[in-house]
């Protein structure tokens, strides 16, 4: 499926198209209410879905915070803290978000890949790489997806929200999460 039937099987219109880096999806999942950012950072999250923002992220960035949320748990486990049930409470939230159609999971495709190995080479050739050239690098590929994205529907606002400014910049339209407004 493309970006394009994924985005508009929902069939309404939207102001503009928010992509959330693995960062920012790991702090709307996270349970931990003492931790101030997370709830400002879900706030936000909510404020753009009731606004007619469509938010999207990538399969990859569901991969990495659910590998954290796993490993965090059988950390925790080892520990000697049982969790109340058998599934942490961040991956409840992050399966909620995919299940009740609040965030969009974008597939990696044969496409994306292809445009990320060019966006790697042609980084690595100029010096602005983001990994070590032996490492699979998310930050290219969801890069390549966002530039998939924003090519799909030109004229529209696409922007990548992230606190990984640095690495995500050099490919994408990216912006700290707390300075995308609308």
């Amino acid at each position: 499926m493309s970006c394009t039937s994924l985005l508009q099987s929902r069939g309404d219109s939207f102001l503009m198209i928010v992509f959330l880096d693995t960062n920012i999806l790991g702090l709307i999942c996270n349970k931990n209410i003492a931790f101030d950012e997370c709830q400002q950072c879900k706030k936000w999250f909510d404020t753009l879905f009731l606004r007619g923002v469509r938010i999207v992220t990538s399969d990859l960035c569901h991969y990495e915070v659910m590998r954290g949320l796993i490993g965090s748990s059988i950390r925790l486990r080892k520990a000697g803290f049982q969790p109340t049930d058998e599934t942490a409470p961040g991956i409840k939230s992050l399966e909620l978000l995919k299940v009740d159609g609040f965030l969009e999971f974008l597939p990696v495709s044969t496409e994306a890949l292809d445009l990320a190995a060019n966006l790697w080479a042609t980084a690595f050739t100029s010096g602005q790489t983001t990994r070590d050239e032996k490492d699979i690098d998310i930050d290219i590929i969801i890069s390549a997806q966002y530039q998939l994205l924003r090519d799909e529907f030109p004229g529209q606002q696409v922007i990548m929200a992230t606190t990984n400014l640095k690495h995500l910049s050099i490919f994408c339209d990216a912006a700290n999460w707390r300075d995308i407004k609308i």
